[in-house]
């Protein structure tokens, strides 16, 4: 059975009567998405195939964090972010500004109590079944992405080469293995691989290297690419994306019946929460609230004649992933808290993510050949699982999915489909 995760959803909503005052759009939607990434445009995908009239509302359309992320699609991550190790990784940042976990200084204390509730989360128990719940989730979901190119026929250019984790230290790679028996026992296929094999299987790597595991199923893809075809294919089906921002709603009866945005008004008979880390804000804006924080990450982006590697690589050790395509290879790394989506990444994250990098990857294109470095917002909740489900009459919450966004986009659009219809 695949879940449903809620927490905390008041079901209350601030009454504001503003749209007499300014232009009442014509238009009335039977959907209205708030968001366009990968989880908003999947939603609109699968909500206009079942034949609703669908407004997908952002200020800009496939271009936040579904731009620039890594381009993973990876049921072999399907451990929750809140898991034992990942308390003893926040501990470990708060005295150390080299951890993967960071926090921009001073630490939010509103970050404490959202901790507490991670903590929680984190207890073996519910990370296992967070764990079986997320590899369901995710293997629906590469199912779903396959029926769109076979089917529908978007080109979303897959890679199926699988997914290497990659170890310089036998201690880490023994470590890993005995880790994995969890995502084993939801049924996850993998393989050890020495020296040797790595070697024959990417030679790209540099010599020296402990071994890997290789996950055969998991898959790559150019994340701002896909986005964009499974944008195109609603439109093909009837949706709209309308670039404007949501700054507020209206009820009537007990019931959302008007979004306001930025450049006026549009009615609907039922509303989609899909905004990514900005969706706390928007259920602000509901009177809800949807545990969802912003972690954000960094990646760059290299030009390439041809892919640099035959497999999509993991750093385990150093918390880096690779995703190599036709024409550009991308490093992506870092889960940071606090700050903006603003700020800019800094330059010493920056050269520390190409000089680990190249540790691994002797032949990575010259640093200064690199395109500006991306700072991208994760939707990050509590438990490590995403929101799905109703947290009002006509109201869909459909965030938090973390860093497995792109993963589970058609996924989460199939099951809000699946909602809507009853």
């Amino acid at each position: 059975m695949l879940a449903q995760w809620i927490w905390g959803a008041r079901r209350s909503f601030i009454d504001v009567s503003f749209c007499g005052a300014v232009h009442v759009d014509s238009v009335h939607a039977d959907i209205v998405v708030v968001g366009g990434g990968i989880i908003g445009s999947c939603v609109a995908f699968y909500l206009a195939k079942s034949g609703a009239d669908v407004v997908v509302l952002d200020p800009e359309p496939g271009q936040g964090s579904s731009a620039g992320n890594a381009g993973m699609l990876v049921p072999s991550q399907s451990v929750p972010f809140a898991s034992p190790a990942t308390v003893a990784a926040w501990v470990a940042a708060l005295a150390s500004r080299d951890s993967t976990i960071s926090f921009r200084r001073p630490v939010p204390l509103s970050l404490v109590p959202w901790f507490a509730r991670m903590a929680i989360e984190a207890r073996p128990g519910r990370a296992r079944r967070a764990t079986r719940n997320l590899f369901e989730l995710a293997g629906k979901s590469l199912h779903l992405y396959q029926e769109m190119v076979d089917n529908e026929g978007i080109d979303l250019h897959l890679r199926p080469v699988g997914s290497l984790r990659v170890f310089r230290s036998v201690v880490a790679l023994e470590r890993q293995r005995r880790a994995l028996d969890e995502l084993a026992g939801c049924g996850a296929e993998f393989e050890m691989l020495g020296p040797r094999k790595l070697r024959e299987i990417e030679p790209a790597l540099r010599t020296g290297l402990a071994g890997a595991i290789k996950f055969p199923h998991d898959r790559s893809l150019d994340p701002a690419r896909a986005t964009r075809a499974i944008a195109d294919a609603a439109r093909a089906r009837g949706a709209q994306f309308r670039a404007e921002r949501v700054v507020g709603f209206q009820r009537a009866g007990g019931r959302v019946v008007m979004v306001r945005t930025d450049r006026g008004c549009l009615s609907a008979d039922e509303f989609v929460v899909a905004a990514g880390a900005a969706s706390a804000q928007v259920g602000k804006l509901l009177g809800a609230r949807l545990p969802v924080r912003a972690g954000y990450g960094l990646s760059v982006t290299y030009p390439t004649g041809s892919p640099l590697l035959r497999s999509s690589v993991m750093l385990e050790e150093e918390h880096v992933v690779i995703n190599s395509r036709e024409s550009w290879v991308r490093l992506t790394t870092g889960m940071e808290f606090g700050g903006t989506a603003h700020d800019r990444p800094g330059a010493g994250a920056v050269r520390r993510l190409d000089a680990v990098t190249r540790a691994y990857v002797p032949t990575l294109p010259a640093h200064d050949t690199a395109q500006p470095p991306w700072r991208g917002a994760r939707p990050m909740t509590p438990s490590g699982t995403p929101c799905i489900g109703r947290i009002a009459a006509n109201v869909i919450a459909a965030t938090g999915h973390g860093t497995l966004g792109m993963t589970l986009g058609p996924v989460t659009g199939h099951l809000v489909s699946s909602l809507v219809a009853g």
